[in-house]
């Protein structure tokens, strides 16, 4: 006949089910089963989170809904980091997340942008010569990386 064990739970704690329990205690969060701890890390170390939270959800300790229940994140957010558990694995988490692609508004093709903005070229002439989206000149000007002379008005008037 199977035994009753009692809830041996440390103080403090917030049962994520009925075998793991967390605690925060100064800026860490600690993981236990039972009593015994098995992990923590840093309160402000979201890629720890999101590893072991993952891997408790992997290997069948607990499911989705009990990590968004306990710690009130969203469920894509959860999904995310389980399919990236999955895909990648541990080390995934902590790699430095992917940059853009280089820039195309680089020194040399401001300094020709701007050279024919003074020249009193139009934008439309710009793109075209150099090969750029309208889009790229706008916000380069917008962002004030370059700058279009004032048109006279009173000069225009002849």
């Amino acid at each position: 006949m199977p035994q009753l064990q009692l809830p041996l739970l440390p103080s403090g704690s917030i049962d994520i089910n009925g075998f793991i329990n967390v605690r925060k205690d100064n800026g860490f969060w600690y993981y236990f089963v039972g009593i015994s701890p098995v992990f923590s890390h840093a309160e402000n170390d979201l890629a720890s989170f999101r590893m072991f939270t993952s891997q408790l959800i992997a290997s069948g300790q607990c499911r989705n809904v009990d990590i968004i229940r306990t710690f009130g994140v969203s469920s894509n957010s959860v999904k995310r980091s389980l399919k990236k558990y999955k895909e990648e694995g541990i080390k995934s988490f902590f790699k430095p997340r992917k940059g853009r692609g280089g820039s195309i508004m680089t020194d040399t093709v401001k300094e020709k942008c701007q050279e024919y903005l003074d020249n009193g070229w139009s934008r439309k002439q710009i793109c075209e010569k150099l090969n750029l989206k309208t889009d790229t000149l706008r916000k380069a000007i917008s962002a004030r990386h370059l700058h279009e002379p004032k048109i006279n008005k009173t000069s225009k008037k002849k």
